[in-house]
């Protein structure tokens, strides 16, 4: 079991997360917590399209579904302007996140 798993490493995250919630049995049922800083998945401009956009929505979507609710989200300007010219101007928001999720399957009694 593992109590906290914090990870900050600038649009590699995608990755992992991709091997948190796809391979059988899922690795989520050893993390209590999960500290994660999270960006668009690609940093060079306009290479960011619709899949990639339906991708970062699926594993957000997919942490809930393994009993991961959010506690804390606040979003961190200062890489508001690195990450604009490869959002669609659509999505308001082109920031990336400090996202705090808890474990509910895995919470003490």
């Amino acid at each position: 079991m593992v109590d906290v798993v914090k990870i900050d490493v600038e649009a590699a995250e995608w990755p992992f997360l991709r091997n948190l919630v796809d391979v059988e049995p899922t690795q989520s049922d050893y993390i209590r917590q999960l500290l994660l800083e999270i960006h668009t998945p690609y940093v060079k401009p306009r290479q960011l399209n619709r899949s990639d956009l339906v991708e970062m929505i699926y594993y957000i979507v997919r942490l809930s579904e393994l009993g991961f609710t959010v506690v804390r989200n606040r979003q961190e300007n200062n890489c508001c302007r690195r990450f604009s010219p490869i959002m669609p101007k659509s999505v308001r928001e082109k920031c990336c996140y400090k996202t705090f999720y808890i474990n509910t399957r895995l919470m003490r009694t």
